[in-house]
């Protein structure tokens, strides 16, 4: 039997069966609460992806807010939000990438 088809009890209600098993987990219960190294990989790279895609997407507006002379896409002050928070993302997400333990560049970014 594998862990997500097991047998149901058969005992007396109230008794704990010795080899009963696990709910099985689902999968975002294995990628939420786990400390295995690529799992972790898995998470950054999938944070890293949206953050990038977010970025992108501010990106895509600031870029329909200036093909108009007029203000008529992005508030003012939602504009300067965006500049500042897709500025942040892809910054913050270089830095991350590229940087290892000891604050040493690693050679792939240099280029």
């Amino acid at each position: 039997m594998t862990q997500l088809q097991h047998p149901q009890n058969t005992e007396a209600k109230g008794e704990v069966s010795a080899h009963a098993h696990p709910e099985a987990w689902k999968w975002y219960h294995y990628f939420t609460f786990n400390v295995d190294h690529k799992v972790i990989g898995i998470q950054y790279l999938v944070t890293s992806f949206i953050f990038y895609l977010v970025g992108g997407l501010m990106a895509v507006a600031m870029r329909a807010e200036l093909a108009t002379p007029d203000a008529d896409v992005l508030d003012p002050n939602l504009y300067n939000a965006f500049l500042t928070n897709h500025g942040t993302f892809m910054i913050l997400n270089w830095f991350c990438r590229c940087r290892d333990n000891d604050g040493v560049v690693d050679d792939w970014c240099r280029s």
